[in-house]
């Protein structure tokens, strides 16, 4: 029985041969980077002490910006820091800033989700009025979107009512809601109506129409993957590809 040999992991250099020459000013990494690759985290710094000529206030040694590397490292990996266009977007935040003294990891990660401005779509502000006046029941059948990820936002903001709420509540509510429609087109996902017709039954408690919300995602996500909703049918196609599986 022949052993394979474990393969070792690759070098900082190996990385970078791998990934191509780096240019002085914006880092060269993959449309999808790996988390905690060394060299891109190192080309990053460059350019962050080349826009804040203030960074040793932050990392005034050899031993603080190593530590400061590894730090933002991990902080990258949770919050899902992981692509390109993520960190150019931070980058451009950096630049507009005018601060000179370079931003925590905290404030880099936030900068690093685009403005709507940066994708060309409506403000916070002015999604959120055109959302209150498009969710009015008088408005129901004639609705008029200014950019579908205004209504994608509005629709998954619909269960909780928001003209019945405080206009400060009812702020949040859809920024936080504008806020992952965001995220979904910087990541190319697509925009699904899965809260259309929801909240507008004020007989019903918000547990009712949380459940209801979550029957109506999950019957959305099973419709994508092409599963029959009815058991009996699913159950046969589940049996009909494991056969085939098995026959091959």
């Amino acid at each position: 029985m022949t052993q394979t040999k474990e393969k070792r992991p690759q070098s900082a250099t190996q990385l970078m041969t791998s990934m191509g020459n780096l240019p002085p000013v914006i880092p060269t990494v993959p449309k999808a980077l790996p988390p905690g690759t060394a060299s891109v985290v190192n080309a990053l710094f460059r350019e962050l002490q080349a826009i804040f000529p203030a960074w040793r206030q932050a990392w005034p040694d050899d031993a603080a910006l190593q530590t400061a590397k590894r730090s933002w490292i991990k902080a990258f990996i949770v919050a899902g820091i992981n692509t390109l266009e993520q960190i150019r977007y931070g980058l451009q935040n950096c630049r507009q800033n005018g601060s000179d003294f370079a931003p925590s990891v905290g404030k880099f990660i936030k900068w690093c989700q685009p403005t709507p401005e940066m994708l060309g779509i409506p403000s916070h502000d002015r999604a959120f009025r055109e959302a209150l006046l498009n969710l009015h029941p008088s408005r129901r059948t004639s609705r008029e979107w200014s950019h579908e990820a205004v209504r994608h936002a509005a629709l998954q903001c619909e269960m909780h009512n928001l003209a019945d709420l405080t206009s400060e509540k009812a702020s949040k509510v859809f920024d936080r809601a504008y806020d992952i429609t965001i995220r979904m087109l910087v990541q190319g996902q697509s925009l699904e109506d899965i809260a259309v017709g929801i909240g507008h039954d004020g007989q019903k408690s918000e547990f009712e129409r949380a459940e209801e919300l979550t029957e109506r995602v999950s019957l959305a996500l099973i419709a994508r993957q092409g599963i029959p909703a009815d058991g009996a049918k699913a159950r046969e196609l589940l049996m009909a590809k494991f056969g085939r599986r098995a026959a091959q």
